[in-house]
């Protein structure tokens, strides 16, 4: 098995689950600050710990290195941000995605 690097951004909230891949990691860095930048109105402030999980979108940033015998080391990152803006950012997400 070849080393492998994977760069993507998530998105988890009340069950539904999207990812998108990106091929460097400074790449998707750039994607993710710019998401986190349109929806920061609608962000917490630190990791909501009193509000319903149904009520919070969960968007990650992962880089995940499979080495040659198949280990793999995975980093991530989080923010959070209020249910409702789910719909406008998936849009925006889509969106920008294909553009990019």
């Amino acid at each position: 098995m070849a080393e492998k690097q994977v760069y993507s951004i998530e998105v988890l909230c009340r069950g539904k689950y999207e990812s998108w891949e990106f091929e460097k990691e400074d790449e998707r860095d750039r994607f993710y600050e710019s998401v986190k930048k349109k929806f920061a109105d609608h962000a917490f402030e630190e990791e909501p710990t009193d509000v319903e999980d149904t009520e919070i979108l969960q968007l990650s940033a992962n880089s995940m290195h499979i080495d040659e015998e198949g280990e793999v080391d995975q980093k991530m990152r989080y923010d959070w941000f209020h249910y409702d803006s789910f719909g406008d950012m998936l849009s925006y997400i889509n969106g920008q995605y294909k553009n990019k």
